[in-house]
């Protein structure tokens, strides 16, 4: 009854948590020390961690629609928002680290 339906969302919950844990494998590491004054690294960072913020955002979003209430993903949908957020920021403020035939994405806040 009452008790079996609370059993098999969690167990749902905790399946929906172990598949999405499968598929994210986010791939930022910082810059090394002696490429840190590097234009050319600096683009090519951003460049992959748009990719990574944007592929672990699509993940985190489908699996939302699947679980609505899945505090976590909630949390991980606002986290990787902010990370396209502060790229954005970084591309307007430091047009001429950026500008060079690349695209960044736009992000609308959807709250």
């Amino acid at each position: 009854t009452r008790i079996n339906k609370v059993n098999l969302k969690s167990v749902e919950v905790a399946d929906l948590n172990a598949s999405l844990q499968e598929k994210v494998l986010v791939d930022v590491v910082p810059l090394v020390p002696k490429l840190r004054k590097n234009k050319t690294a600096h683009i090519d960072y951003i460049k992959h961690t748009l990719e990574e913020a944007a592929t672990l955002r699509e993940l985190v979003e489908s699996e939302r629609l699947l679980s609505p209430l899945n505090t976590s993903l909630v949390y991980a949908c606002k986290y990787t928002r902010r990370i396209q957020e502060l790229l954005m920021i970084l591309q307007q403020t430091c047009p001429r680290l950026t500008n060079l035939g690349t695209n960044l994405v736009a992000v609308t806040p959807k709250n």
